[in-house]
């Protein structure tokens, strides 16, 4: 006989809450959401700006909607919800995102000082609808990059989750499950944050953006696993899951 609990929890059934250990970044598309900026939940963490006006879709399941055009959710700056949110790119750090796919470009995490993108993962219609991943560092180029074996079905909530151990590892999860991993490099800056836009390339008309939890260590699988549960309901027409369409 299987107990009730462990039933429900092997099928899915959400956990009591995000990790919260070196969380650094958390963005909930259903609170703290300004005009202006998207507040972070995180103490004294900094925020990120709403770009030219990006739709914010206030019924659940709560996000980001992109134009196609010029949205994108970015640096902060006085009067637009304060300071950059950086994250160190020579260091450990974890990404994270529930992103909902369209079979189109979707500018996923950029990391980027005044001059150059440092990190970048996109999930791009130009290689079969998959994630790549590229890193300027001291030993490749942005011209280097790598693909990650999963593909992403259009009109489909995904939670998706980059880590970098700070020696220029980096392993990618889909919905809580490892997809791949390489050795890319490292850069040896801090870069701000950036969501929908890779220099003059934009996320795609259409895409939508959830939850976005940024941590300074890199989270384990059973702890991305942790996450993706607690943020979705795995037959919910509500919330993130798998049945959702809007």
């Amino acid at each position: 006989h299987v107990h009730k609990t462990g039933l429900n929890k092997t099928l899915g059934q959400q956990s009591d809450g995000i990790v919260t250990a070196n969380l650094t970044g958390n963005f909930d598309p259903s609170s703290n959401v300004e005009t202006s900026y998207w507040q972070n939940q995180v103490a004294e963490g900094r925020s990120l700006r709403r770009f030219n006006s990006i739709t914010h879709n206030n019924s659940a399941p709560h996000n980001f909607q992109f134009d196609g055009t010029d949205d994108y959710l970015g640096a902060a700056s006085s009067g637009y919800g304060g300071l950059p949110f950086n994250v160190n790119a020579a260091n450990a750090f974890t990404l994270a995102q529930w992103v909902k796919y369209n079979a189109a470009n979707h500018q996923a995490f950029i990391l980027s000082n005044d001059s150059d993108e440092m990190t970048t993962l996109d999930l791009n219609a130009n290689t079969s609808n998959k994630a790549y991943l590229t890193v300027m560092s001291s030993t490749t180029s942005v011209s280097d990059g790598l693909t990650f074996d999963f593909t992403f079905s259009d009109d489909t909530w995904y939670y998706i989750a980059l880590t970098h151990d700070g020696s220029g590892n980096y392993v990618f999860y889909v919905n809580g499950s490892f997809i791949g991993t390489s050795d890319m490099g490292k850069s040896a800056f801090n870069g701000a944050l950036r969501i929908g836009r890779s220099g003059s390339n934009y996320t795609a008309s259409g895409t939508k953006v959830g939850h976005v939890h940024v941590y300074s260590a890199v989270l384990t699988n059973s702890q991305i696993r942790q996450n993706f549960l607690a943020t979705h309901e795995i037959n919910s027409d509500r919330i993130y899951g798998a049945t959702y369409q809007a």
